[in-house]
């Protein structure tokens, strides 16, 4: 199915080229079909032949790539966005630009977007328990992009938001997006552009930061549990830069929607929503902690991480006992056999033995309260008293 956005730059802009069957970048990709049309981009699906993998061709119009300085411009920002490679963002592989086209050949993600699947449900919208999963992945996204390379998404929406089949989030576009629509507006190309969920600071025309992605982030999070961006009608470039967001349970009042948002959610999208960039979360790992860790999971990778070892730890800590009672009932049993009884009244051994019986519970008493030192606790827990057993055995 073909999504289209009404405010496409499309219409006969692409070369003849862009047909099933067809081979572009030199040859490299085979086109298969077509997946969607933004404001900006035609996508298509294809087949990398060098890489022997599906990857999703954003076409741009041939009037935008017209002039060597913007070819020059996207092809340095899909470098740095080439860099970035995380779970919950798509893959972007190279710019690709011939005398027939030119596109971003980007990751692959068999899904929709948030906003699609928004769409189709009963009330537009979705509750707090179904997108939590969701935005500590996004958080984690947003996390890794704004610290590890100073890297701003600076068009972050539903729509940018891509659910694929294992109800992994992945988030599409990372700068691409808003530099394709910058370029568009200033060679005078009609752009539909997306108000919602732009901070006060880049509809002034301000340098992109990280607190206009977190702002984004609040506006995202409020259009998913809401049904609507915090402004969505009337002069909203206005209402965005003067009036403060009404809370998400007024919305939902003034939708008729029966259902009431945490306070926790309410206070954390407030304050991403705040007209001043200081007063909003300095990050995305804020705005998760902020959300509650009752509600908010942790970013992807981590949450599951830390159940996954605190399961082991449990199944380890468990052989741990069990196997150390078994121990200490040979060893007891051991001991009280007449041989060793016997080798016991000498004075010598019994401190030997002593010795190392404490050296075997202090081992024990650390792996317990230090998990991660269990099994070597263990191991040397079965040293020590097998060669405890062993030499008394061999002295009689």
């Amino acid at each position: 199915m073909v999504r289209t956005d009404p405010g496409s730059l499309f219409s006969d802009a692409l070369h003849g080229g862009t047909v099933v069957g067809a081979r572009v970048g030199g040859a490299r990709y085979i086109l298969r079909r077509k997946l969607g049309r933004g404001a900006c981009t035609e996508v298509w699906l294809a087949r990398d032949v060098k890489m022997e993998h599906e990857a999703a061709l954003k076409f741009l119009p041939t009037a935008l790539v017209q002039d060597p300085h913007t070819i020059e411009l996207l092809e340095q920002e899909t470098r740095r966005s080439a860099q970035l490679a995380h779970p919950s963002i798509a893959r972007v592989y190279e710019f690709v630009c011939d005398y027939q086209m030119a596109a971003f050949a980007t990751e692959y993600v068999n899904g929709w977007s948030l906003a699609a699947l928004k769409v189709d449900r009963r009330e537009k919208r979705f509750t707090i328990d179904e997108i939590s999963l969701w935005i500590g992945q996004l958080c984690g996204a947003l996390e890794y992009a704004h610290h590890e390379f100073c890297l701003v998404h600076r068009a972050l929406r539903p729509a940018n938001l891509l659910l694929n089949a294992r109800e992994q989030l992945k988030v599409t576009d990372f700068a691409i997006d808003h530099l394709v629509r910058r370029l568009a507006a200033e060679q005078g190309l009609s752009v539909h552009s997306t108000l919602g969920y732009l901070s006060p600071q880049q509809i002034k025309g301000a340098e992109a930061s990280v607190l206009d992605d977190i702002y984004a982030l609040g506006a995202t999070i409020y259009d998913l549990v809401t049904g609507t961006p915090p402004f969505y009608e009337g002069e909203i470039l206005a209402q965005i830069g003067e009036l403060p967001a009404p809370a998400m349970n007024d919305r939902l009042a003034s939708l008729g929607i029966d259902d009431s948002i945490p306070a926790a959610w309410e206070e954390t999208v407030a304050a991403c929503l705040a007209k001043e960039p200081g007063r909003r979360p300095q990050s995305a790992l804020e705005v998760l902690r902020s959300l509650g860790r009752k509600n908010a999971p942790q970013p992807v990778g981590v949450a599951a991480e830390s159940g996954t070892r605190a399961r082991f730890q449990a199944y380890v800590t468990e052989a741990v006992d069990a196997f150390s009672g078994f121990l200490a009932h040979v060893f007891l049993e051991i001991k009280a056999s007449r041989p060793v009884r016997l080798v016991l009244e000498k004075q010598p051994v019994r401190e030997l033995a002593n010795r190392l019986n404490l050296k075997a519970r202090t081992v024990i008493e650390a792996g317990r309260k230090k998990p991660s030192t269990v099994l070597t606790a263990t191991i040397i827990l079965v040293a020590l008293n097998l060669a405890i057993a062993l030499w008394f055995l061999f002295r009689h």
